[in-house]
């Protein structure tokens, strides 16, 4: 056509060109530097250097540090359970030694018994078990985080004084009810269309939270707002590594989803950059900020402990299709089905089995295993995180297919001795 002029590689593809490290140190400096939920939370999973040493590199970002509500809203919602989880891997450590203790001083015991040897020996043997475990125990209480005495007082909790200094008049106010509504809606439907941000979020829809799924398009589209208030780019810190807020490939993190970097030039005509929080730190230099090396170990170490998928053992597997065949519930012949299938069943074969009428929803189809995996959690029978046993797949605004965890089918393929078919 006459008059059209033609473009460079990346005019109409602007979410494809990754961002050089000049620009990133730029965008560090100069654009809108939003925390997710998971920054705010995983203060409390860190040493008191670390925590102060990423708390230092916040405070050097003035104005431009912000918070969505969302984000603070799942903040205090997670609060008390990040903070009463603190001591939990030491307590199992000392406990563990102490047992192990236990056991080896009875050891001795008997041994001692069979070979008649003197008391004196014995005990000195045991001294040398005591005195050794003491040891172990005292070093592992001395690299322990403190833990607040009341959970729900301040007065012992570093981690909420620093973030009240630090956040004041940097959170966003809390939207009207019909902009909020609105947004949930629409962070629902993107759900169902598979669209970033928050997609693998799907089995929320039917959790009792009041934003269902939408958790993450709300943090989205509140950034959105304030970032075409301020007119400044948005650079996105966030422990959150699934794929529907990261363009990866394989292990290596390329950048924001290219639909995000879209969307936002789009909406205000500015760049989006993400960064975990590894990244902050190693780029604290930028900032004229000083950060230990040991720091930087620490949040790697975090970012490995909670993004570790724990899985389904076979007992948990076993015990949830025993519980849901006890109460006559069909999604264990559903999560059978899947198996053989390769782990996901279609919309079809689920009225097939249940015989439930063509005019029936699904909506609150999970919510039977949702409880019982809930209830066996706490039983201590399934390790708690897992993937949920039956996730909605949407193709459209309905849920075409479910799908079951991978180890699931595995486990339930070697329960019956066949290869499963392949996946939908």
């Amino acid at each position: 056509m006459s008059g059209q002029v033609n473009r460079g590689i990346y005019d109409d593809f602007h979410g494809y060109r990754l961002p050089t490290e000049d620009e990133l140190n730029s965008a560090l400096q100069s654009a809108l530097v939003v925390l997710d939920t998971n920054i705010l939370l995983n203060l409390y999973r860190y040493n008191e250097s670390t925590r102060n040493d990423l708390l230092g590199v916040m405070r050097s970002l003035g104005e431009r540090l912000w918070v969505p509500h969302q984000v603070m809203r799942e903040f205090w919602r997670n609060r008390v359970s990040a903070l009463v989880s603190r001591g939990a891997g030491t307590e199992q450590a000392l406990n563990a030694l102490e047992k192990q203790r236990n056991a080896a001083a009875e050891a001795l015991h008997q041994w001692a018994k069979t070979t008649a040897i003197e008391a004196s020996e014995r005990d000195a043997l045991i001294d040398k078990i005591t005195t050794l475990y003491g040891e172990l125990q005292q070093i592992i209480q001395v690299h322990a985080p403190g833990t607040p005495q009341m959970v729900g007082s301040a007065s012992d909790e570093p981690v909420l004084q620093e973030l009240e200094a630090l956040l004041d008049r940097k959170v966003g106010a809390a939207p009207d009810e019909a902009d909020w509504q609105a947004a949930v809606d629409e962070g629902n439907t993107r759900v169902s269309r598979q669209q970033p941000p928050g997609y693998l979020d799907a089995e929320k829809i039917d959790s009792t939270l009041p934003e269902g799924a939408a958790g993450d398009y709300l943090v989205w589209h509140q950034t959105l707002q304030e970032a075409t208030r301020r007119n400044l780019d948005v650079l996105l810190v966030t422990g959150d590594e699934k794929p529907d807020w990261w363009w990866r490939y394989r292990s290596e993190f390329l950048g924001p989803r290219v639909e995000l970097t879209a969307e936002l030039r789009d909406t205000c005509g500015r760049r989006f950059f993400m960064m975990r929080p590894i990244d902050l730190l190693k780029r604290a230099a930028t900032l004229k900020i000083t950060v230990s090396r040991e720091s930087v170990d620490d949040v790697e170490r975090v970012s490995r402990e909670t993004t570790t998928v724990p899985t389904w053992s076979a007992p948990g597997v076993a015990a949830l299709l025993e519980h849901l065949e006890t109460e006559g519930c069909e999604q264990a012949d559903v999560i059978r089905v899947a198996a053989a299938r390769g782990g996901t069943i279609i919309r079809d074969e689920i009225y097939q089995i249940c015989g439930y009428d063509d005019d029936r929803m699904l909506r609150g189809f999970t919510r039977p295993t949702a409880r019982i995996t809930a209830e066996l959690q706490s039983a201590d029978v399934v390790a708690d995180g897992v993937e949920p046993a039956l996730t909605p797949v949407y193709r459209g605004v309905k849920a075409e297919a479910f799908r079951i965890p991978t180890e699931m089918v595995t486990i339930l393929a070697a329960e019956q001795g066949t290869k499963p078919e392949g996946g939908v």
